[in-house]
């Protein structure tokens, strides 16, 4: 029994002295002197780190405190990156051996500053530029591309977790974009199998947003492949498949997002809240909506299709309704033209049972309808509609619209034109037809013959031009002169 005791607490000795004496027998600070220029010289980025700690017990680890990188002075003078800690787990055999090898790896509240200027160029672009150089100069020196895509697998750790990150966007005269609350984890990772993983951020004004499912990596080309993958925004479901591939080069986007069937409320809040979307939109209903993004990271091009269902719209610049139709938009992401000015798509439109709501638009409609002899209740009739079409293309911030049909109580009205989307200005041109009984109580007198069809019902071409918030409505006198 003593000698049991005495053997126990002889181990229980050196565990204490190993963990005593192990840290300083590792030097850390030569690590560091060693690596970080390397890093450096790979981010084109002055990089520090304030303290660096080893733990023994109950298993190696490192933890690094105060992480930063710096930014390319032409663009900040703020840290382009920054860590609260990193922590890395090793394994504990090829330690002893003086060589890292990563089991788990943790960053904790990573901050990342963006920063674009008005030419559209990204304060990371010169660093991604350095590695497309290194991408071609080894492609030049015959580089055996499958070692390069291992070295990639056994850089990833089987535990990766980002714990309450953040990132800032920062374009000269917009107020900055601020996403928090991001965590990203990768469990089991292999290249052998498919592992788990989740992203989660939380954006002003919304609620949380999420991507989880399944991932596999293939080494060559270094490719990853997205599995059982849902995203759930603003408590909306959306399946998501697709893969990103070239990761140790520039990195080639093809992926998809669809939903055939949602309530649309949310999104169109949700875009209202990012201004993507007028907040005077109000929208609710069945949608079907699929995204697809493809081609390079720096360049990704997105097509998108919306299929609505009998929606209930209320935009009080222009109508309320019940809307359904298809509209099929492609627009590249990258470059410094504004959103409206790159998309190019069609679309086609019908609303029903609604009115117009444009305040300015239905006073004139009005005063012109009142000229006409229509009396006060017609007048009001004149702005309702029973049904209200449109087909239209997209391209170089206009809308044409080939096609724009209204049928109301007392009037049709069909014609064409085009709507400049910034500003939005209108260019509509109208030829309204009163029904047969508003025609013959229209009023008298020589002009009014001037104005009838063939079986006798008034014609009154318009010209709706202007600003998309007080448009100008006159008669067309070019069609009247006809």
């Amino acid at each position: 029994m003593r000698r049991a005791l005495l053997i126990a607490t002889v181990i229980l000795m050196l565990l204490i002295v190993a963990i005593v004496l192990i840290p300083p027998l590792i030097d850390l600070g030569a690590y560091k002197g060693r690596y970080l220029p390397l890093v450096e010289q790979a981010l084109q980025r002055k990089v520090d780190v304030g303290e660096i700690r080893l733990r023994i017990v109950p298993s190696p680890a490192i933890r690094l405190s105060g992480l930063s990188v710096l930014d390319n002075p032409a663009f900040s003078k703020e840290p382009f990156f920054t860590a609260q800690s990193v922590r890395l787990r090793l394994r504990l055999r090829p330690l002893l051996k003086g060589k890292f090898q990563v089991e788990e790896f943790i960053v904790e509240k990573p901050a990342v500053n963006l920063v674009k200027k008005p030419d559209g160029t990204f304060n990371f672009a010169d660093i991604t530029k350095k590695k497309e150089e290194v991408a071609k100069k080894e492609k030049k020196e015959a580089a055996p591309r499958p070692k390069e895509a291992a070295r990639l697998s056994q850089l990833i750790p089987a535990l990766l977790r980002v714990e309450d990150g953040s990132v800032t966007l920062q374009t000269e005269g917009q107020r900055p974009l601020q996403i928090n609350g991001i965590d990203v984890s990768l469990k089991d990772f292999s290249a052998n199998h498919s592992f788990p993983y989740r992203v989660a951020l939380k954006a002003p004004g919304l609620k949380p947003i999420s991507l989880e499912g399944e991932l596999r990596y293939q080494e060559t080309p270094s490719t990853l492949t997205l599995k059982e993958s849902r995203l759930k925004a603003e408590d909306v479901d959306f399946g998501v498949s697709g893969a990103v591939a070239d990761l140790t080069e520039a990195p080639k986007v093809n992926l998809s997002l669809a939903n055939d069937n949602f309530d649309i409320k949310p999104i169109v809040q949700l875009l209202a809240a990012a201004a993507i979307v007028p907040k005077e939109i109000e929208a609710s209903g069945p949608v079907g909506l699929r995204v697809a993004l493809a081609g390079p990271s720096n360049n990704l091009l997105s097509q998108i299709q919306v299929r609505l269902k009998g929606l209930k719209v209320n935009d009080s610049r222009a109508f309320k309704g019940s809307v359904a139709g298809e509209i099929d938009l492609t627009a590249p992401l990258g470059g410094d033209a504004p959103m409206a000015r790159k998309i190019h798509g069609n679309g086609r439109l019908g609303a029903k049972d609604g009115e117009l709501t444009n305040v300015d638009l239905v006073k004139k409609i009005e005063q012109i309808t009142g000229l006409i002899g229509m009396s006060k209740q017609e007048r009001g009739g004149a702005t309702t509609f029973k049904r209200l079409e449109a087909e239209f293309t997209l391209a170089g911030g206009v809308a044409e619209i080939k096609r724009i049909y209204l049928q109301s109580p007392v009037m049709e009205a069909q014609g064409n034109g085009k709507i400049n989307l910034e500003p939005p200005t209108l260019d509509l041109a109208l030829e309204t037809t009163l029904a047969a009984d508003v025609s013959a109580r229209g009023g008298s007198g020589k002009a009014t013959t001037f104005f009838k069809d063939s079986q006798g019902r008034l014609v009154v071409p318009l010209k709706i031009t202007g600003p998309a918030k007080s448009p100008a409505v006159n008669l067309d006198s070019a069609k009247l002169m006809k």
